[in-house]
């Protein structure tokens, strides 16, 4: 059954300076109201903030699916892991240190796609499918078992505060592409990292592909969360993916200056893997670990758009669309600092260089705050077949967020409003600053929705 989303569709012609108004790339803006059909259950201690569920989140990734007989576009989207928000740290036991934990108020979601249909000033979900492991079962979003490949070392809370289950195939979907040799999806997760192919009609998982099981070991160092958000296909076949950040490889990513992250080249036919050095705009962020890559597109074999977005150190965000190239970059395969160490450890791009690697070369195209983008992060990202059109998602995380209730105040007397400067002990009971407090936790509803942009640039990209 058809599903019809009621958008609110504007298009604006805009400039982007220092471009002329000829140059100026066309916007048509969508905000996407999910029906509450598609809403997910949440649990009775929720149900009165959330009396009709969790609206579905489908900004995390988009891709280029077709056209409909009439015309009209076609898109694949998948949403990540779940309705989720963070938690304070997770004390198992009297006198352990705390673990990282998030709230997982619908436990048992299973990551989906989706394909959608834009027509007119009207998006409308044509299918939503569950994504399934290669034996049928079920996908979960939970957080993989500690030591296992992905895992993060989080630990699940459901909202009455009990220990969710790990899930040893739990993936956290951030991305989406087409395989032109079959029509199959690559999706990218930001868990393992993981690579996984899975069949467009149903959702099953085909193959999946992990650091160490197909892909470099050195991509199980990326932090937290911080995996693959990126996913493209180039007309070749072959797969790329982009890492969110800057990898941790000696545990000091606070500190690093690493100049670059990385993308990964996977030939599926041969198994194959390189890596190259995307040169982020370390200079404009407080510290580099701060700097994340929001999706990946191809316009070409070896060329691509992303968006780089974050925060700077002036606190302002930023979601500045750029065009790579890595035609003439080199392989980071094998390659090391003098020393040994990881090229992570490096200092600046010069030193990279006097290596004799060259890094992914990098055009700025525009600045999607210039155009008026509010969202935070602009996670989906797909160029259609003419060049020059890009779809622009954003991610509604699920239309929920964790709050503080009855904050403790720091020294100097402020609300601490964080829910990870907590600490939380099996038995509910609050710590901050390693005395129990009266606070405690609450899952709201956000208001965000996700928006989807038709960008047309002046023009194709080559």
């Amino acid at each position: 059954m058809t599903r019809r989303f009621a958008p609110a569709a504007l298009a604006v012609f805009l400039a982007a300076a220092p471009a002329s108004a000829a140059e100026a790339p066309t916007v048509k803006k969508y905000v996407i109201e999910a029906p509450k059909s598609a809403n997910i259950p949440a649990p009775a201690a929720l149900a009165a903030a959330f009396p009709d569920g969790f609206p579905l989140g489908l900004g995390s990734g988009v891709a280029y699916a077709g056209r409909d007989a009439d015309g009209s576009l076609l898109l694949y989207a998948v949403g990540d892991r779940g309705p989720n928000a963070d938690g304070p740290g997770f004390l198992p036991a009297p006198g352990a240190k705390a673990v990282a934990a998030k709230f997982f108020p619908a436990p048992n979601y299973v990551p989906s796609l989706a394909k959608l249909r834009l027509k007119g000033d009207v998006v409308e979900v044509l299918a939503v499918t569950p994504l399934s492991n290669t034996d049928g079962t079920p996908v979960s979003g939970r957080p993989l078992p500690a030591g296992a490949v992905g895992s993060t070392g989080e630990t699940g809370l459901g909202s009455d505060l009990a220990v969710l289950p790990t899930d040893a195939n739990g993936l956290d979907p951030e991305g989406i592409a087409v395989d032109p040799t079959d029509g199959n999806l690559w999706l990218c997760d930001e868990y393992g990292p993981f690579l996984v192919k899975v069949e467009a009609a149903t959702g099953k998982i085909l193959k999946k592909y992990a650091p160490g099981q197909g892909l470099p070991d050195i991509l199980a160092k990326r932090q937290p969360n911080r995996g693959f958000e990126g996913v493209a296909v180039a007309p070749d076949g072959k797969v790329y993916a982009a890492m969110q950040s800057i990898l941790d490889v000696d545990g000091k990513v606070k500190a690093s200056k690493a100049p670059f992250l990385r993308l990964l080249e996977l030939d599926p036919a041969t198994g194959a893997t390189r890596m190259f050095a995307y040169p982020h705009d370390v200079a404009v962020y407080k510290k580099s670990g701060d700097a994340k890559l929001g999706d990946l597109t191809a316009i070409a074999p070896g060329k691509f758009v992303t968006v780089e977005q974050a925060k700077g150190a002036d606190k302002v965000m930023r979601n500045v669309v750029y065009t790579v190239d890595l035609t003439k970059a080199t392989d980071l395969s094998g390659k090391t600092a003098p020393d040994g160490q990881p090229l992570e450890t490096l200092a600046d791009l010069a030193a990279l260089e006097a290596l004799g690697v060259v890094p992914a070369a990098k055009t700025r195209l525009f600045d999607l705050r210039d155009l008026g983008w509010k969202a935070e992060k602009a996670e989906g990202l797909a160029l259609l077949p003419d060049g020059k059109t890009l779809v622009v998602a954003s991610d509604n995380d699920f239309g929920l967020a964790g709050t503080v209730v009855n904050p403790a105040t720091d020294k100097d007397g402020k609300p601490v409003t964080d829910p990870t400067d907590y600490t939380l002990a099996p038995d509910g009971q609050a710590g901050y600053d390693g005395k129990p407090v009266p606070t405690t936790f609450a899952i709201v509803p956000s208001g965000e929705k996700t928006e989807l942009w038709v960008v047309t640039l002046p023009q194709a990209l080559k």
